[in-house]
């Protein structure tokens, strides 16, 4: 019974110890350009400055921040390289672009943000909502194993919560592979977008059905 009671206060302390910790967080709001290629250890926020001046963050090769970023206000948050171990969140109009490195969680878009993905990884989830708009650029995209054109994606499952979800799969423009769950809620969207080498072959076949039908 002893040894319970020791668990139990055990647990107990470290219980109050984790509500009790502090949360760091480096915040980024001079309105200026930081280029990131070192390790981060703490999470950081992207806001505008006090006078309104748009914040910029760039994650590049060797950078790495080992919590989450969050981009808020009219923020850019640019992910060229590098890794974020946590989620990436984006939140009121501002704008992020994902062309390379590594999310290790979800990419969370919500409250008329903007994001645009055309490479990199991102581990798990890509949730949408509060009418933002996600745009993925690649090719050969499926959603749950169903070859689907480019343009705003409609289809899926609705679950439990009122969310439409899938798995959607393809080949984002970098060429790396693109295999995570999507939900959509709340008027957001995610529109696929076809690379450069695709939208030229489109442009090119649009050219010679015109062509033909002149003949």
């Amino acid at each position: 019974m002893k040894e319970i009671e020791k668990i139990i206060m055990v647990m107990m302390v470290i219980v109050l110890c984790l509500g009790t910790a502090e949360v760091k967080a480096l915040i980024l709001n001079d309105g200026g350009v930081h280029t990131i290629d070192w390790t981060i250890d703490d999470w950081v926020r992207v806001e505008d400055s006090a006078t309104g001046d748009f914040t910029t963050f760039n994650l590049v090769d060797g950078g790495s921040i080992t919590w989450w970023v969050t981009a808020t206000d009219h923020s850019e948050v640019n992910i060229f390289d590098g890794s974020i171990e946590d989620n990436l969140w984006t939140y009121h109009y501002s704008q992020s672009t994902i062309s390379g490195g590594s999310i290790a969680y979800n990419l969370n878009a919500s409250n008329d943000s903007e994001v645009s993905i055309s490479g990199g990884s991102i581990g798990i989830n890509i949730d949408v909502r509060d009418n933002s708009q996600v745009y993925i650029f690649g090719s050969g995209f499926e959603i749950d194993g169903v070859p689907v054109g480019y343009g705003e994606i409609t289809t899926g499952t609705i679950d439990e919560f009122g969310r439409l979800t899938g798995t959607l799969t393809g080949v984002l423009q970098t060429g790396d592979p693109l295999d995570n769950v999507y939900y959509i809620e709340s008027d957001a969207s995610i529109f696929l977008v076809p690379e450069p080498a695709s939208l030229l072959l489109l442009s090119l076949g649009s050219m010679w059905l015109r062509r033909k039908n002149r003949v």
